[in-house]
């Protein structure tokens, strides 16, 4: 499923849907209805819409939401994050297609999110404020595993979106910007339980009192 979201002369992008399962547990069906969701459906989008832009002749921005499994190994999310990863090469790549119509593309990669679906609702809220509480354990996770110790909310997501379409990112293409929280930048890096510093793997570094 694709989404286009008008905003006069830009364009926003936006695709995705998951289901975790290791990939040789996986049906040729499934994996490929994986890949027409998450990677299909944004280059059918892309593929209409940017010719309106050219056609109308004022430049515009197109921002791809990939995710940070992007740009890191996804086990049980094979094809996922091998989307994704497509995700973000087709931005570099296209950027340079388009540049000459004064076009730009650009992506995002979050990773977790306050959405209805991480928080197990098929219906209802819309916004984090109508969000039912994690679990204790899960908040604590979260709150190791993501270096400002939260979970995104979808504004946060929006407004870098809003930045990569405006004239304040006018000179900016063929970027991925993360929206993780500092995830990527860990690369594998969780505060230790006490909070005083920092474990990778099977060694620690103790935090200065």
């Amino acid at each position: 499923m694709a989404l286009t979201i008008d905003l006069s002369d830009q364009v926003a992008l936006v695709t995705g849907g998951v289901a975790g399962k290791r990939f040789l547990d996986q049906s040729e069906r499934s994996w490929r209805r994986h890949i027409d969701i998450n990677l299909v459906s944004m280059l059918a989008a892309t593929h209409a819409a940017v010719p309106l832009m050219i056609r109308g002749g004022r430049g515009g921005s197109v921002v791809n939401v990939a995710s940070i499994e992007a740009v890191r190994a996804a086990p049980t999310y094979a094809v996922y994050a091998a989307c994704k990863a497509g995700m973000v090469n087709f931005t570099k790549t296209f950027a340079l297609e388009v540049s000459e119509h004064n076009i730009r593309v650009n992506a995002i990669t979050p990773d977790l999110t306050a959405t209805p679906g991480l928080h197990g609702m098929t219906s209802g809220a819309l916004g984090p404020e109508g969000l039912p509480e994690r679990p204790e354990a899960m908040t604590q996770m979260i709150s190791r595993y993501i270096p400002l110790a939260r979970e995104g909310v979808i504004d946060e997501c929006g407004q870098v979106v809003a930045f990569l379409c405006s004239p304040l990112a006018s000179y900016v293409t063929g970027v991925t910007v993360p929206v993780d929280g500092g995830t990527a930048a860990a690369s594998g890096w969780v505060r230790t339980p006490d909070g005083g510093g920092w474990d990778f793997g099977a060694g620690s570094i103790v935090g200065t009192p």
